[in-house]
């Protein structure tokens, strides 16, 4: 699963519900089915929120971050308040070429692409800007079932509302795109994500695992 959307931009009623969703729906889905997880791995937005959800469980399913080196702050980097630092409670990173914000999106979904083999993926998206409109378009290129977050602001919304009016995203095969009201998603995320996984999955019946 690859988890695309705000990094500093969710304002604070959409951050408490996705933060809520994914401490009550997707991270007890993900350890379930022992789902790896991708996102840009640094400590802020929605990779915050996963890092921290799955700490709160005690989870142990994968997290892996993916970031351009050139973005990312060390301990002992002082001065550089442009970079970021990482997400503390992910499980693995993986840093790649690269010295601007979205240098990491064709690597997030290379990874993706490459340890998914044999096993269903998608892409969950909440919130987001410019870069976040680059991980969608790369995930659909990829042929990855893409659900956005409807209520969680910035990319997630404005392509949600060209769904819901029958404008269709450029180039998005049809069905591969789809959006889940916040207000629903509660009820409605896990069975929704497992379904997608598991119907990408070699046989379509039996758990996504990592590689």
């Amino acid at each position: 699963m690859v988890l695309v959307g705000g990094a500093d931009g969710l304002e604070a009623g959409p951050a408490t519900a996705v933060a809520a969703l994914f401490r009550d729906a997707l991270v007890p889905l993900c350890e379930r089915l022992g789902v790896l997880v991708i996102d840009g791995g640094t400590d802020a937005g929605v990779m915050a929120l996963i890092g921290r959800a799955r700490a709160w469980a005690g989870a142990h399913f994968p997290l892996l971050g993916v970031a351009a080196r050139g973005t990312v702050r060390w301990p002992d980097e002082a001065g550089r308040p442009e970079r970021a630092t990482l997400e503390p409670n992910h499980s693995h990173f993986l840093l790649v070429p690269g010295n601007r914000w979205g240098d990491e999106v064709p690597w997030i979904s290379a990874a993706a692409t490459c340890l998914s083999a044999g096993n269903g993926a998608l892409t969950l998206v909440a919130g987001g800007g410019k870069v976040t409109e680059q991980d969608i378009a790369t995930s659909l290129a990829a042929g990855r079932p893409t659900v956005l977050l409807a209520g969680s602001g910035g990319a997630a919304d404005r392509i949600a509302a060209g769904l819901t009016t029958g404008a269709a995203e450029a180039g998005a095969p049809p069905g591969l795109l789809r959006a889940l009201a916040l207000g629903d998603a509660p009820a409605e995320l896990a069975p929704l994500l497992q379904a997608l996984l598991l119907a990408g999955a070699v046989g379509g019946d039996s758990p996504a695992s990592p590689r």
